[in-house]
């Protein structure tokens, strides 16, 4: 599907993740993402007037939406830059970098800085006209609360989509918890020798809470430990689900971005002239009314297929997976390795700042398959509506 887009090694960057009410709440998450990206560059040697365009990933409204992106782009030191908004739910990313790879592989722009960000946190709360009602009464809608109470389209919230799943297949609690264990323990391995594996990508942030305290912060805050034991003693969330808190993502703040470029500039950009990363092939489906656990799956199989690739190519999987069940329903209908699954972490565990959430799982993926040597990877992910998007990667 693209036979010339290419990522620079170390050309990409996370910001921690901040559970919902954290040290992230009060960043207007554009300045932050643009603080985020200086600081990249500064220690990359990389001047912003390399970009040609930029592609910027967001889906909650902060103040001053209306000039995200230039803003952006004014502020990381390149006035006359500016490209498109992106605003896909959980799939801003993978579509930030679709859009990003088809601008590159069409010949339209050369450099693309794909830039991601958003803050759960403290989100807006709309009044939209209602000339109808009582007195021109306006409607209110809660852009996190509402959003993720009840999806239009499927007639019941994302967490029905995930019991709707869990049913049908006939999951249980016990597998549930387990793969929620699971997770948790890979995500540990992201911390081991003083959070090694994280600190090959992520960028500690400089956070002003007043005018005379500023704090660093250095990793994620707000992970739950998981354990057998307390992940027993949890509730469902109603009496016919397997799922409890500890079986469901958390809202979070945070940024992240990637360049994508062509093979020779990636080349002059790498950290490491040995390493390549290529970006093959994009898959999206959509699946049936009120199942969205389910759409990685074709979305997956869609990419593979135009990447020219089998599950058995494939050395790394990662996933959104805002519940166990997205993992239960992939690992059963695909047949993926747990040995290859999510290693070093996942959204289920550490968060999900919607726009920047599949951009730090694609960075972790491509950091994993370094570390093995190269090989095909897929990210893939569920989204509002029901929908999917996917990405393979190949690092040589």
């Amino acid at each position: 599907m693209f036979k010339n887009v290419y990522v620079p090694y170390k050309g990409y960057w996370s910001s921690p993740f901040c559970a919902w009410q954290g040290s992230f709440q009060n960043q207007n998450a554009v300045d932050l993402a643009a603080a985020t990206a200086k600081k990249f560059f500064e220690l990359r040697g990389i001047t912003p007037d390399i970009f040609d365009s930029i592609v910027f990933g967001a889906t909650i409204p902060q103040k001053n939406w209306f000039f995200d992106a230039p803003n952006f782009s004014s502020q990381i030191g390149n006035p006359g830059l500016s490209g498109p908004r992106v605003a896909q739910a959980c799939a801003t990313s993978t579509i930030s970098i679709k859009v990003a790879a088809a601008f590159v592989e069409a010949g339209v722009n050369s450099n693309v800085l794909v830039a991601t960000c958003d803050r759960a946190s403290n989100s807006p709360n709309l009044l939209w006209p209602n000339p109808m009602g009582l007195g021109g009464k306006p409607d209110f809608e809660s852009w996190m609360v509402d959003g993720f109470s009840m999806d239009p389209t499927a007639g019941t919230s994302p967490t029905g989509t995930a019991n709707n799943v869990a049913k049908e297949n006939g999951f249980t609690r016990e597998e549930s918890d387990a793969i929620v264990l699971s997770r948790y323990q890979k995500y540990a391995d992201s911390l081991a020798d003083d959070r090694k594996f994280q600190k090959r990508y992520m960028l500690p942030v400089e956070v002003q809470l007043s005018r005379k305290k500023t704090i660093l912060v250095e990793g994620d805050e707000g992970i739950i430990a998981s354990t057998p034991e307390g992940l027993a003693k949890l509730r469902t969330v109603s009496p016919d689900s397997i799922l409890t808190f500890g079986a469901q993502t958390h809202a979070a703040d945070g940024n992240a971005g990637m360049i994508v470029t062509t093979k020779d500039k990636a080349a002059e950009l790498s950290a490491d002239k040995g390493v390549t990363i290529q970006v093959c092939s994009f898959g999206f489906a959509r699946v049936d009314k009120a199942h969205m656990p389910m759409a990685p799956v074709p979305a997956s199989q869609q990419a593979m297929e135009r990447a020219g690739i089998k599950l058995s190519d494939i050395k790394a999987v990662k996933t959104h997976n805002p519940f166990s069940v997205n993992d239960l329903y992939m690992r059963k209908a695909m047949g993926v390795d747990d040995k290859i699954f999510n290693n070093y972490g996942s959204s289920l565990i550490y968060g999900h700042p919607q726009g920047p959430t599949v951009m730090r799982l694609a960075i972790e993926l491509v950091e994993e398959l370094v570390l093995k040597g190269g090989g095909y990877g897929l990210v893939a992910g569920c989204a509002a509506g029901d929908s999917g998007a996917a990405l393979v990667f190949k690092v040589n």
